[in-house]
C-alpha cells in the first residue's frame, strides 16, 4: 500500500506507511534484513522502502553507536518507528526529532510500573487506563529518541504533565537528565488501534 498518512509543518515531515505488502514485494528491491522473524524483516523492509520514497534510492538509514538513526548522505535529522502494521519516519532539516508508534494493547498494564510512578497509574480512571498508559509510554519513547543518548530512567527523567485524554492533542513534557529540557510539546493522535506521538526541538 502507498503512503497512508503524512503530517507536515514548517519544521518537519512525518510519513507513515501501512505494511500490507508480502515479503516478496520488498525482496525484489532490497537486501534481506538480518532478522530471523518475518515480522521484523517486514518492518525493516517497510522502513527502508519509506526512506526511499521520501529521499530517493541513493539515501540510506545508518545508526550511531548509541542507536540513533541518521541519513547517509546527511540531509537532516530523522527518527524512525514501526509496529506490526505501520512504519513511520519523522524528518527535519533543522530540528531534533523523536517519533513513536504503539499498538493499543492491555499488556501495557503489566509493565506500567517500569515507566510510571504508582500514584500516577492509580490516578488514571479505569475506563481510560489502557489508552492513557499506552500514550504515556509512547510519548516517553518519543522523548527518549529525541534525547538520543540512551541511559534515561523513564519513570523519573521523562516527565509528562497531567492531561485530559483526547483522540488528538498535545502533551507538555520535560527531560531531566544530562540536559534540562522544559515545556517540550509532544503531539499525539490515535488511529486504527495505534497511537502516534512526536516531538521536535531546535538543534543545540
Amino acid at each position: 500500500m502507498p503512503l497512508c498518512k503524512e503530517i507536515t509543518s514548517d519544521s518537519f515531515t512525518i510519513a507513515i506507511w501501512e505494511i500490507t505488502e508480502p515479503e516478496s514485494f520488498f525482496k525484489a528491491h532490497y537486501p534481506t534484513p538480518d532478522y530471523t522473524l518475518e515480522a521484523r524483516r517486514l518492518q525493516s523492509y517497510a522502513t527502508r522502502h519509506l526512506c526511499c520514497s521520501m529521499f530517493g534510492n541513493s539515501v540510506e538509514i545508518l545508526k550511531t553507536e548509541s542507536g540513533k538513526p541518521h541519513l547517509h548522505p546527511p540531509l537532516g535529522n530523522i527518527s524512525i518507528t514501526h509496529t506490526a502494521h505501520y512504519a513511520a519516519i519523522m524528518y527535519s532539516k533543522k530540528m531534533e526529532v523523536g517519533v513513536d508508534l504503539e499498538t493499543i494493547n492491555d499488556k501495557v498494564l503489566r509493565i506500567a510500573s517500569k515507566f510510571m510512578e504508582d500514584a500516577e497509574i492509580e490516578a488514571i480512571p479505569d475506563a481510560e487506563k489502557v489508552r492513557k498508559l499506552i500514550l504515556y509510554w509512547s510519548a516517553k519513547e518519543a522523548l527518549y529518541k529525541l534525547h538520543a543518548k540512551g541511559g534515561l530512567e523513564f519513570r523519573t527523567q521523562l516527565m509528562i504533565q497531567p492531561f485530559c485524554l483526547q483522540n488528538k492533542g498535545m502533551l507538555v513534557a520535560e527531560v531531566n537528565a544530562d540536559v534540562q529540557w522544559k515545556n517540550l510539546e509532544v503531539h499525539y493522535e490515535f488511529f486504527d488501534n495505534q497511537v502516534l506521538t512526536y516531538v521536535a526541538k531546535p538543534s543545540e
